[in-house]
Parts: structure tokens; C-alpha cells; sequence
């Protein structure tokens, strides 16, 4: 009976072992701010836990900061939209942080709303991040002490740690570590089930092998067992 709890646990520990990980799925929340974004800053001057933000009229030097609380996880996706509550602040062009790409745009017919969709390829964790810069226009015509409030709605944004593998999405080709390949990296490695540098097929060949070996042995134990009776 010990020999055969010996052999299940063997068979266990190989699973356990080698087993793909899974990751789990970031959390946080997106947020705009009036001041750059640090993790030592005031949360009162961002959008964060329902905080009201007005950002005020400094001419050519009105801003508003984007970022986002990572509380768990790792986030690789933004994607909101900004909206902002006076119509004499308006879009004018966006910078990107660091590690940062994609679009900032104005909306096709309406320049107080303003559409952000960026990735980070490396990804960002527990934290506040800022993510890009707005830079608004404000009308010649509007006060000097005239604020703007802003509202911020996110657009699905994924917070998955990680890319999606072997799959094709946005015209971007992933391989199945979920890295950016080309598309014939692509057909290589995820189009051809017998392709020796599928990073899937050890971990499953070393189960296999681990079960073989422990049936293989408790089958002998057994037959050793009887022979001695």
C-alpha cells in the first residue's frame, strides 16, 4: 500500500510541476490628474475614488495627466476616453509616457472629447503610472480663473498580464510565449503542430514520461510482490 501511495504521489508532484502556469488577471483603475502622476502624489487632484478634478486655464500650458492605479497584476492596455466639461478647453496634441504607443486623438466631431488607446509591451505594476499628457487649447475668450472639470470612461480596456498566444489580433502577430512575431514566425510556431520549438510540448512530454515511469514501476513493485508470496 506505501509503494502504491508512493507512485500516485510521484504522479501528482510531476502534474503539480510541470503544470502551465496561468496568470492571473491585473486590477486597478484608470484616472486623469491635474498635477503629473508619482506615487508619492496628492490622490485629491486626480479622478480617483470619485474625486471631482478641474484643471485650471494656465494658457498654453493647460494640461491634463492620464495614468493608471495598478493594484494587482500587470496592465499592457489603456484605453479611454476623455471628456472634458467646458467648452472653451479643448484638444490640442498628446504625448505618450514612456514605454507607451499607440493613438491619442481628437473625437471626429466633438474636440472636447478625446480617444487614447495605448499598450505597453513591457506592461506596468503595483503603482501609479502616468500613461500620457493632454495638452488642451483654451479659448481666447474665456477667463483667466475659468477651470474645465474632466470625466474619464474606459473603453474595454484589457488587463491581462500578458499577450494573447498563437492568435492574430489588430493585424499583430503572437507567437505562444505571447510575444510579437512575424507572420511567418507565426505560421512556423503556431501553424505546425510538429514544430520542435513549441515551448507547450515539453511540459506535456515530461507528464507523460513521469506517468509512464510511475505505472512502470508500480506494475513491477506488484509483480515483485506476488512472486515473493
Amino acid at each position: 500500500m506505501r509503494k502504491r501511495n508512493l507512485v500516485l504521489s510521484i504522479i501528482m508532484l510531476l502534474c503539480i510541476a510541470f503544470y502551465p502556469n496561468v496568470a492571473n488577471a491585473a486590477s486597478g483603475a484608470v484616472f486623469g490628474s491635474s498635477v503629473t502622476i508619482s506615487d508619492a502624489m496628492d490622490q485629491q487632484n486626480t479622478t480617483l475614488n470619485g474625486n471631482t478634478v478641474r484643471i485650471a486655464n494656465n494658457g498654453t500650458n493647460t494640461r491634463v495627466y492620464l495614468g493608471v492605479q495598478v493594484t494587482s497584476g500587470t496592465v499592457t492596455e489603456y484605453n479611454v476616453t476623455l471628456k472634458l466639461g467646458n467648452s472653451n478647453f479643448t484638444f490640442d496634441r498628446g504625448t505618450r509616457s514612456s514605454g507607451w504607443t499607440g493613438t491619442i486623438t481628437q473625437d471626429e466631431n466633438d474636440p472636447t472629447i478625446v480617444h487614447v488607446n495605448l499598450s505597453n509591451s513591457s506592461g506596468v505594476s503595483t503603482g501609479l503610472h502616468q500613461v500620457a499628457t493632454i495638452m488642451l487649447n483654451v479659448n481666447s475668450s474665456a477667463q483667466s480663473n475659468e477651470t474645465c472639470s474632466i470625466s474619464l470612461s474606459q473603453d474595454n480596456t484589457p488587463t491581462t498580464p500578458e499577450n494573447p498566444t498563437c492568435t492574430i489580433e489588430n493585424g499583430k502577430y503572437y507567437d505562444d510565449n505571447g510575444n510579437e512575431v512575424t507572420k511567418e514566425e507565426y505560421e512556423r510556431i503556431c501553424l505546425n503542430p510538429e514544430n520542435p520549438q513549441t515551448g507547450s510540448f515539453l511540459p506535456y512530454a515530461v507528464i507523460i514520461g513521469g506517468i509512464v515511469v510511475a505505472v512502470g514501476l508500480y506494475m513491477f513493485t506488484k509483480k515483485n510482490k506476488i512472486y515473493h508470496i
